[in-house]
C-alpha cells in the first residue's frame, strides 16, 4: 500500500512529522517498509523568470538566457527551442544532482558562461519524454523551491499491510488508524452531490442481482454530459506518486476514490451498454476481453457484471474493453459494490488475473462504504469533467457476514496481556477504531471483517495502547524432559552421526516436477496437488533423491566442488485406495574431491567405496549389524555400482543420467527407510550379545588366494566360510582382487586374510593346516572355487 504524507495529512489531524507517523504506525503492526522523499532529485532546482533571450553568437541552436532569480540574475546557456522572455521556468542550479545522474556546474558553452541548466520535466525525472524546458505558469514566483511549486515536497509511505486488515488499503484507513494511535481526531469528509431526478428520467436504468451468493450490495448511478480529457496536474502527480498511470479525469478519479477510501469503482460509457445491468453468473465458455486487451474464457463458477447482450466486466477484478471510458464518451454509469472475497479469490485465481480491485475486495471491504465512494466519486468527477449527476441506485442483498455483538470482559485484557488499563481506557481505545458497545459487549465496525472474538478485541486494545508497554515478565513453566519414541530417537542419532561424518543437512521442498517422478522413481505413482504452485512443484515426492540432486546441480554450478550432503524427511506414497501413507526416509549424497590436492598425494575423488565406507561406519554407530545385501537398486544407478538390501540402497548415479544432467563428476546416493531402521534396531536391542575376553595367546596369519567365477561376490565368499564349524578363525577380510593373465577367461582371483587364534594356548602349524583344509573344502563346494597357483 503507498500513500503520501501529505495526502495522509488531509484525513488526520496531527503535528507529528512523518518520520514520527512512520515509526508509530509500524510499531502498531503498519511496518513502513519504505520512506521516500518526492523531491529527492529536485534539490537545487528552483524557479526563476526569463528576463532576456538571445541566440548565442557562435552557435546557432543555442540561446543565452538572462534568468532573474529573486535578487540575483544569471546566466544561462539552453538548447531548447520552446521558452520566451517572460516565461517561468525550472533552473538547476550549480551543484545539483538530477534524476539521470547529471551533476551541474558552472561552466563556458562555446565562450559563454552558463552557471546553470534550464530543465525540462524528463531531465527532472517527472516524464520519459519532453518537447522542451518546463513552463510554469506565468503567475508563479522566481527563486522558488521547485519541490514546493509543483507538490513534490512531500514523502512516499510503502506500508505492509497485512491480509486480515483490507480496511487500511486506503489512504482513509491508514489516517483512522493513526488517529486512533495518537488520539487525535479523524477529519470529517465532506461530500456532497446535487442529484438530478431529470437525469434518471432520460436515462432509466434499472439493476438486477441474480447471482447472490457472490454479489450482497450493488450501487449504481448515472452522470450525463461529461467531458473526458486529461486530468489536472495535480490528480496526475498524485497518482504516479503511488505508481499508478493517469490515463483521463474519468478513470482517474474512480483510481483516486480506491485509493482514497479503499473501495473499488468503475465507470462504464452508458452508450455502449444494452440495459438493464445484471449481476449474474457467466455461462461455460463465455467470452470477455477485459481492458488489459486479454481475452478470457470464463466459467459459471464466476461472476461477471452484465447488460441485456454481453458480460461487461469481470464482477469486482477488471472491467471489459468495449464498455471503458474512452475519448468520445458522454454519460457515464458509475459502480460501486461489495463483492464476496472468497469467490473473488477463487475467480483471480483461475484466471490468473490480478488487479488493484481484485486485491482489495479479496481482502474484504465495506458492505456500508460503497454509497459514500459513489458520492465521493460522482463529487471528482462533477469537479473534474463537469456534467449532472442522476440518484442512486442501491439494490442489496443480506450480507453473508452479519455483524455481531462480540462478549468483552475487561478482565480479561488485562489477565491476557499483562497489562493494568482500566474499563474507560480500554472502551476509549476500541471508540476510536469505530467500535460500539460497552463492558460487556462490543460490535465491531463494518470494515473491521477481522473482529470476531473476544481475543480480536484484546489483541486491538494492546495494540493502541502499544506493544512495548506490555511488561517484560518471564513466564513460569514446568519443564519435562521430552519422551521421544524410537522413531524421533532415530531422526536425532542419524541427523548427529552423519553430522559427524561431515555431511550438511538439506532441507528441500516435498514438492517435485513431474519429470523428477519420472526420472527417479518412474515406476512407483506420485500424487498430484490440485492447486500447485508451479508445473514444477506439482506432485508430492516419493523419494528424497530429487531435491538432493537438486542440491547437487546448484552448488555445482557455483562452483562447490565437494558435496556431503543428508537429508531427513517425509515421503508420500499412494496407500492404494485414493489416500497417503506418510514415510519418514533418510538419503544422502557424495561427490567430488575426498582428498584434495596437495605436495604429497594427488587430487582423489569419490567413489561408490568412498560412501559404502559412511554408511557402514552410520549403521556400526547406530548398532546395526550389517545386513544382507544385494546387487540391484533404482534403475537410475549405475548397474554395476549399486546395492541393495531391506533397510534401503546405495550406488552411483547412471553415466546416462549424469551425461543428461551435464555433470562433470558422478553422484553417489543412498536412500534409506526409518520405520524398517527402527524395526531393525528395536532386533538387535533384542538379541542377546556376549563378550568374550581377549585372548592373551598370539595370533596366526595366513592368507589364501582363490580363483571363483565372475559371478561370485565378495560377499558371497565370506558367507562360505566355516566359521561356525572352525571356532579358531577370529577374522577373515578380502584384500585383493585380480583378473588377467593367469586367470581363465572368466573367472578372477579373489585373496583373503585370515587370523586364527585360540583363548588357551599358541596354535601350532598342525592345529592350523586342518582349519585352512577346512575352509578350502567349504569354498570348494559351495562356489566351486580353486586353490591360486603360484
Amino acid at each position: 500500500m503507498k500513500l503520501t504524507w501529505r495526502w495522509l495529512q488531509e484525513h488526520v489531524a496531527t503535528t507529528m512529522t512523518a518520520a514520527e507517523a512512520a515509526e508509530r504506525l509500524t510499531m502498531a503492526g503498519f511496518e513502513v517498509e519504505a520512506r521516500v522523499n518526492l523531491g529527492r532529485h529536485l534539490a537545487g532546482v528552483r524557479t526563476g523568470l526569463l528576463r532576456q533571450v538571445t541566440p548565442h553568437p557562435q552557435a546557432d541552436r543555442l540561446t543565452v538566457c538572462q534568468v532573474q532569480m529573486g535578487q540575483e540574475q544569471l546566466t544561462i546557456v539552453c538548447g531548447a527551442r520552446n521558452h520566451r522572455a517572460g516565461d517561468v521556468v525550472a533552473v538547476a542550479l550549480p551543484g545539483a544532482q538530477l534524476a539521470n545522474g547529471m551533476t551541474i556546474a558552472s561552466t563556458a558553452i562555446r565562450g559563454q558562461p552558463s552557471a546553470g541548466m534550464l530543465c525540462s520535466l524528463t531531465e527532472l525525472g517527472l516524464a520519459d519524454t519532453s518537447d522542451g524546458v518546463l513552463i510554469l505558469p506565468a503567475d508563479t514566483a522566481d527563486d522558488q523551491p521547485l519541490a514546493t511549486v509543483l507538490g513534490y515536497e512531500d514523502e512516499l509511505f510503502e506500508l505492509n499491510i497485512t491480509p486480515n486488515r483490507g480496511d487500511c488499503l486506503g489512504v482513509r484507513g491508514v489516517a483512522r488508524e493513526l488517529a486512533a494511535l495518537t488520539h487525535t481526531s479523524l477529519l470529517p469528509l465532506v461530500v456532497h452531490v446535487e442529484e438530478q431526478p431529470r437525469v434518471a428520467q432520460r436515462h432509466p436504468v434499472t439493476i438486477t442481482i441474480e447471482e447472490a451468493s457472490a454479489c450482497y450490495r450493488y450501487a449504481g448511478r448515472v452522470v450525463t454530459g461529461v467531458t473526458v480529457r486529461p486530468s489536472p496536474d495535480w490528480l496526475v502527480r498524485r497518482l504516479e506518486a503511488v505508481g499508478l498511470r493517469s490515463l483521463n479525469n474519468v478513470v482517474d478519479a474512480t483510481n483516486y476514490v480506491m485509493l482514497e477510501l479503499g473501495q473499488p469503482l468503475h465507470a462504464f460509457d452508458l452508450a455502449q451498454l444494452q440495459l438493464p445491468i445484471v449481476v449474474r453468473q457467466a455461462g461455460d465458455g463465455e467470452r470477455l476481453t477485459a481492458l488489459n486487451e486479454q481475452d478470457y474464457t470464463l466459467t459459471s463458477a464466476m461472476t461477471v457484471i452484465a447488460d441485456s447482450s454481453r458480460p461487461l466486466a469481470l464482477a469486482g477484478i477488471m472491467g471489459g474493453a468495449d464498455s471503458g471510458v474512452t475519448g468520445s464518451t458522454v454519460d457515464l454509469l458509475l459502480e460501486s459494490a461489495w463483492f464476496d472475497p472468497v469467490a473473488i479469490a477463487r475467480t483471480g485465481r483461475k484466471l490468473g488475473l490480478i488487479s488493484d480491485s481484485r486485491y482489495r475486495f479479496e481482502r474484504g471491504t465495506d458492505p456500508d462504504g460503497i454509497r459514500l465512494a459513489l458520492d465521493r466519486v460522482t463529487q471528482l468527477i462533477l469537479q473534474l469533467a463537469g456534467g449532472e449527476a442522476g440518484p442512486a441506485l442501491l439494490v442489496e442483498r443480506p450480507l453473508p457476514y452479519p455483524r455481531a455483538a462480540i462478549p468483552f470482559r475487561p478482565e480479561r485484557v488485562n489477565r491476557l496481556s499483562g497489562l493494568m488499563l482500566s474499563t474507560e481506557a480500554m472502551m476509549r481505545y476500541l471508540t476510536a477504531l469505530g467500535c460500539q458497545g460497552n463492558e460487556q459487549q462490543v460490535t465491531p465496525p463494518s470494515w473491521r471483517h477481522d473482529l470476531r472474538c473476544e481475543e480480536d478485541l484484546v489483541e486491538e486494545v494492546v495494540r493502541l495502547h502499544g506493544y512495548d508497554q506490555v511488561p517484560v515478565v518471564m513466564p513460569e513453566a514446568l519443564l519435562m524432559t521430552p519422551i521421544l519414541d524410537d522413531l524421533q530417537q532415530l531422526t536425532a542419532a542419524n541427523r548427529r552421526l552423519w553430522s559427524g561424518l561431515g555431511y550438511l543437512e538439506a532441507v528441500n521442498y516435498v514438492f517435485i516436477s513431474p519429470e523428477e517422478q519420472q526420472r527417479f522413481a518412474p515406476d512407483q505413482p506420485a500424487m498430484a496437488l490440485l492447486n500447485p504452485i508451479s508445473e514444477e512443484q506439482s506432485l508430492l515426492r516419493t523419494s528424497l533423491v530429487a531435491g538432493l540432486v537438486a542440491s547437487a546441480l546448484r552448488n555445482l554450478r557455483r562452483g562447490h566442488t565437494t558435496l556431503r550432503l543428508f537429508e531427513v524427511g517425509r515421503v508420500f506414497l499412494p496407500d492404494g485406495q485414493g489416500g497417503i501413507v506418510e514415510q519418514e526416509r533418510l538419503a544422502g549424497l557424495l561427490c567430488g574431491p575426498v582428498q584434495p590436492r596437495s605436495w604429497y598425494a594427488p587430487e582423489r575423488m569419490a567413489d561408490f567405496f568412498d560412501l559404502k565406507g559412511d554408511v557402514v561406519a552410520w549403521m556400526t554407530s547406530l548398532g546395526i549389524s550389517s545386513p544382507d545385501v544385494q546387487t540391484g537398486g533404482p534403475e537410475f544407478l549405475h548397474p554395476g555400482r549399486r546395492a541393495v538390501s531391506p533397510l534401503g540402497w546405495m550406488g552411483q548415479i547412471h553415466p546416462q543420467l549424469q551425461q543428461a544432467l551435464d555433470l562433470a563428476v558422478p553422484l553417489f546416493l543412498f536412500e534409506f527407510d526409518c520405520h524398517r531402521l527402527t524395526e531393525q534396531l528395536a532386533l538387535e536391542r533384542s538379541r542377546v550379545h556376549s563378550l568374550s575376553p581377549i585372548s592373551p595367546f598370539p595370533a596366526v596369519h595366513r592368507d589364501l588366494a582363490i580363483v571363483v567365477p565372475n559371478s561370485v561376490s565378495a560377499q558371497a565368499v565370506m558367507a562360505a566360510l566355516p566359521r561356525q564349524q572352525q571356532p579358531l578363525i577370529r577374522h577373515a577380510e578380502l584384500f585383493d582382487l585380480y583378473a588377467g593373465a593367469g586367470i581363465p577367461d572368466g573367472y578372477k582371483s579373489v585373496a583373503i586374510a585370515l587370523t586364527m587364534q585360540a583363548d588357551d594356548r599358541t596354535l601350532t602349524e598342525e592345529e592350523c593346516q586342518p582349519v585352512l583344509r577346512t575352509i578350502i573344502e567349504s569354498l570348494q563346494q559351495r562356489l566351486g572355487a580353486t586353490l591360486r597357483g603360484p
